[in-house]
């Protein structure tokens, strides 16, 4: 129904592929983030999007080259970040592959695999709007974009203030105990034809690794500023 409403406008269609992706069906992502990136390829979520929808649905070849692309073009200095991110999903694409993928056109200084205790990734899908992410550790020392490196080597990425983000939190080597993240909601700067705006949250344990281990967590926001508490974990 999103899409019928307005097929040019890539904010809905992106909201739709984000719906597609919640509901587990990356197969049928895959085509609308394509309409998306064929739309503009001015703004490097829509590469990140497809390349993460190709992966989810069994094509890991495939999603080499858009998340490349998130890696190597410039962009515009309010994405700065996405591209670390980015490449982190690379490395991780291409250690984890079985059978090995063709990585001939990349360069290979970038293939240097990464892994992590502990990875959490923030997005929305609201344009012109702010989000943080705030990931609280057994010490009690909070990770957020005015504390991007904590005392146990936890590092916060760079803060997205324009929309859809992500915002990602790396951990090498996590301390046992619990972890509680939230999410900072500022509100948005536009009518949203969809109602509200939709986090979208990715834990990984054991990241770039056989154990890897990923759970999705996603939740709707009233269009006013609020800090919501995602979820807790223990680190044993």
């Amino acid at each position: 129904n999103l899409a019928e409403m307005d097929l040019d406008n890539r904010h809905l269609l992106r909201v739709l592929g984000y719906r597609l992706l919640q509901a587990d069906a990356p197969a049928l992502a895959v085509p609308v983030f394509e309409q998306v990136l064929a739309m503009g390829q001015e703004e490097p979520q829509s590469f990140r999007d497809l390349g993460l929808a190709l992966a989810a649905a069994g094509k890991p070849q495939q999603a080499l080259e858009p998340l490349y692309q998130v890696v190597v073009r410039p962009w515009d200095g309010r994405f700065d970040g996405i591209a670390l991110i980015a490449l982190d999903e690379l490395t991780n694409l291409v250690s984890r592959s079985r059978p090995a993928l063709d990585t001939q056109g990349i360069d290979p200084r970038l293939l240097q695999a990464m892994p992590l205790d502990l990875r959490v990734v923030l997005a929305w899908d609201a344009d012109n709007s702010d989000m943080d992410l705030w990931v609280t550790d057994p010490n009690g020392e909070r990770a957020y974009y005015g504390n991007r490196l904590t005392y146990q080597g936890g590092q916060m990425s760079q803060d997205f203030t324009g929309g859809y983000g992500p915002e990602q939190f790396s951990l090498r080597d996590a301390k046992p105990g619990r972890y509680k993240v939230e999410a900072n909601y500022f509100g948005s700067r536009q009518q949203l034809v969809t109602g509200a705006t939709t986090l979208m949250l990715r834990l990984t344990t054991h990241w770039g690794t056989p154990q890897q281990k990923d759970q999705m967590v996603t939740m709707r926001l009233k269009d006013r500023a609020e800090t919501v508490l995602v979820g807790e974990f223990e680190v044993r």
